[in-house]
């Protein structure tokens, strides 16, 4: 019988060399291997079907009628469809833009999606879950206000 104060061994699996390159490769300053690792299984996520063409930034968003740089820019998956009409996709911050016909329209609209969860989720007069206000929190880190 196992008693309660023992922990439950590790396990570990096998990942490939080329899955640890990728990894390895983009790793930026102080990240860590785990950190590197999830950032790129919440942005691997939306893209199940179709094929990711590459990685774009949002570096601006307009918030109350001026532009303000974000803090760190936020990474969009982007997927160009057989009819040339740009996506672009982010699950931490809940963005999809689909059907743009060019990329900096595609980066304007993932702008304002990105100040309107701001607005939404950093309003006191809405009642909110806990959750829903940490995401609120982390957005308004983002901007530089």
């Amino acid at each position: 019988m196992q008693t309660m104060d023992q922990r439950p061994q590790k396990t570990s699996i096998t990942v490939s060399t080329h899955i640890k390159e990728r990894v390895c490769s983009r790793k930026r300053g102080n990240q860590t291997y785990d950190d590197v690792l999830e950032q790129m299984l919440n942005l691997l996520d939306v893209g199940e079907e179709g094929k990711v063409n590459g990685v774009v930034f949002l570096y601006e968003v307009p918030v109350r009628d001026e532009v303000r740089r974000l803090k760190s820019p936020v990474q969009l998956l982007l997927h160009v469809d057989k009819d040339g009409k740009f996506n672009l996709a982010n699950t931490e911050f809940k963005i999809l833009v689909s059907f743009c016909d060019t990329l900096e329209e595609a980066l304007e609209e993932a702008g304002f999606q990105f100040a309107d969860n701001l607005e939404e989720f950093s309003d006191p007069n809405i009642p909110m879950t806990n959750e829903a206000k940490e995401f609120g929190k982390k957005l308004q880190n983002m901007v530089w206000m």
